[in-house]
């Protein structure tokens, strides 16, 4: 019962916030969009996104989780910080772009391949996108947006 009331208490929290995003990032944009948000603006420079925040203007921004303790984000005079325990999940992946017509192309596609399933096999993969954020423990945080 307290996942369900916390569930309902976020998603009740959300129609009463504004974010900030930019349909260039068409993952983020989509997420965004189909969370009940009070407002969507749109904003095409992250940094101005990051300001628009700090300053207030709007109440959240998409960010990575960053490795540091207290999932804080400066730069110059701009402070952002997580809300602890609240994730959004982006239906998204990585690619690797290699050109068929390149005449190294076939190396590098092998190469590559070798290179990834390796890194798979000693778990660096994974720790590397949990260093970047991109990767989470979902037994830790509240999903707004489940699958």
């Amino acid at each position: 019962m307290r996942a369900i009331w916390a569930m309902l208490f976020c998603l009740a929290q959300l129609r009463q916030l504004t974010a900030v995003s930019t349909p260039k990032w068409h993952t983020d944009w989509a997420t965004l969009s189909a969370l009940p948000l009070k407002q969507l603006f749109r904003e095409d420079e992250w940094l101005s996104q990051a300001r628009m925040v700090h300053l207030q203007w709007a109440d959240l921004m998409l960010m990575p989780f960053f490795p540091n303790s207290d999932q804080s984000y400066s730069l110059k005079s701009i402070e952002l910080k997580a809300v602890p325990g609240i994730a959004v999940l982006l239906n998204d992946s990585r690619h690797f772009v290699i050109s068929r017509k390149h005449p190294d192309g076939e190396a590098a596609f092998a190469a590559l391949n070798k290179g990834l399933q390796q890194m798979k096999r000693q778990g660096t993969v994974n720790r590397l996108y949990l260093q970047a954020g991109f990767l989470i423990d979902k037994t830790q945080v509240h999903i707004l947006n489940p699958p």
